[in-house]
């Protein structure tokens, strides 16, 4: 999935006004964790332009969006290292 450029619908935090998100796939780890680089928007205060995504479902994958399906993701913020940052989002990612 490397180089797929996907949407992010956020459905919470319910107080979210940064819209859709959008971005490339810079890593797929397995299919089970997804990190996404992130296109800078005119309005965004995002923290990062870097996401981790992961399935909200346990025995869930990212299988499903080559069919260009949705698959809801529970998304953590990463800081320049890479590490996670404490504010994160749910929602859904599809292929864009």
């Amino acid at each position: 999935m490397k180089g797929t450029h996907v949407r992010i619908i956020v459905h919470e935090p319910v107080d979210w006004n940064g819209g859709n998100l959008f971005g490339t796939v810079l890593s797929d780890r397995g299919g089970k964790r997804l990190v996404v680089e992130l296109m800078k928007t005119k309005n965004s205060s995002l923290l990062s332009n870097m996401i981790e995504l992961r399935p909200r479902e346990e025995k869930a994958s990212f299988k499903p969006l080559m069919q260009y399906y949705s698959v809801m993701v529970d998304g953590v913020f990463l800081d320049e290292d890479g590490n996670a940052m404490e504010e994160g989002i749910y929602g859904s990612v599809t292929i864009d």
